[in-house]
């Protein structure tokens, strides 16, 4: 009867320690939403039909691409910025087994565009013709 009792208090001491070190499963993401929101992407270059049209890109638009950042949250959110100014912020969600994004959807902002790269160090995606290619701020 002892030792039965001994093998209670046992089995219920390993209970305890096995539900208390369980973490959570709402934490668990994608490795894709992992890569997008892990850190501040910088924009570096613009290509359309496979050329580098960045240069002309910023003399028509006076915009200096390696001025530009866009920061993705795991809650949906992003901010986009212009030389440490926000000038976007709203949502953004994936769609199509992760391959687009769709910003601000429902609004009248609403648009998408088409991922064609993702890792650790570079986000490359399609809006219309053009590729914008983005390096991880470091």
């Amino acid at each position: 009867m002892k030792n039965l009792k001994h093998l209670f208090f046992l089995l219920a001491a390993i209970c305890v320690v096995s539900l208390s070190s369980c973490k959570d499963d709402d934490d668990d993401v994608s490795p894709n939403v992992s890569l997008l929101t892990n850190g501040e992407w910088t924009g570096s270059a613009v290509f359309i039909n496979g050329d580098d049209l960045t240069a002309e890109f910023e003399a028509e638009y006076g915009i200096d691409l390696t001025r530009y950042t866009s920061k993705f949250e795991r809650d949906g959110k992003y901010v986009d910025k212009y030389a440490g100014t926000t000038m976007v912020e709203g949502a953004w969600e994936f769609e199509n087994g992760e391959r687009i994004i769709i910003f601000d959807k429902g609004t009248s902002t609403e648009y998408t565009v088409v991922i064609s790269k993702l890792d650790e160090d570079e986000l490359f995606y399609m809006q219309g013709a053009a590729e914008f290619r983005f390096i991880k701020k470091k």
